[in-house]
């Protein structure tokens, strides 16, 4: 059986590997919409996942929780999820705080 954490980790290169562009060459015609849609797609995935992981240690704690593996899984996918925000966020402010302090 595959370790769940091996799952999410599978899952997340998948989804990083496919939110690349096919065409690096082209990047003029590329469409800031589309960065856009993908940003708030991945807040609203990170926001549902902390949903989740709420909803599922209140019906623990109500005792209506079938089994603490599930809520386990899930607050370590949410967990998981923040922290990857948190290194994007910091790499975007490593990469704009580089492109401020050029000299042209």
């Amino acid at each position: 059986m595959i370790n769940p954490m091996d799952q999410l980790y599978t899952q997340a290169l998948n989804q990083v590997n496919n939110a690349r562009p096919n065409n690096l060459v082209n990047t003029e015609e590329s469409n800031p919409a589309e960065f856009t849609n993908l940003l708030k797609d991945s807040l609203m995935t990170l926001e549902g996942k902390q949903a989740e992981s709420a909803q599922a240690v209140q019906s623990l704690i109500d005792g209506t929780a079938d089994d603490l593996h599930t809520v386990m899984i899930k607050t370590t996918e949410a967990q998981l999820s923040l922290e990857v925000a948190v290194q994007m966020r910091n790499r975007c402010l490593e990469a704009y705080n580089e492109i401020k302090n050029m000299q042209f």
